[in-house]
């Protein structure tokens, strides 16, 4: 993750402790890939970006004392674009995102 988005992980495990009966879906997406459907991962070599963007996420909330059974991660590669057609750096920056969805 991007230095900047500590903040906002803080803020995702802060609100995940306030409310223990939430349960979310952490969703990966990419940008730029659009002859497939992910992404390569430069750190595992595998084609799975989006995916793991989300698992990171995940494990860094379970690691930090969240119950797993309350979280699940999909990654959805680049099938929902903020921002179709990238034509600048900004635009595939916005479209490299983990969003969280509340389930319950």
């Amino acid at each position: 993750p991007l230095p900047e988005s500590r903040e906002r992980l803080d803020q995702l495990l802060l609100t995940m402790k306030k409310y223990p009966s939430l349960n979310i879906e952490i969703q990966g997406f990419i940008c730029c890939e659009y002859s497939q459907f992910d992404g390569m991962d430069n750190d595992t070599q595998t084609m799975n970006l989006s995916e793991n963007r989300a698992k990171f996420i995940y494990d860094f909330l379970v690691r930090e004392g969240i119950d797993g059974n309350r979280l699940q991660y999909k990654g959805y590669g680049s099938s929902r674009p903020k921002i179709f057609p990238e034509t600048t750096d900004e635009d595939k920056q916005a479209n490299r995102r983990v969003e969280i969805k509340v389930l319950r």
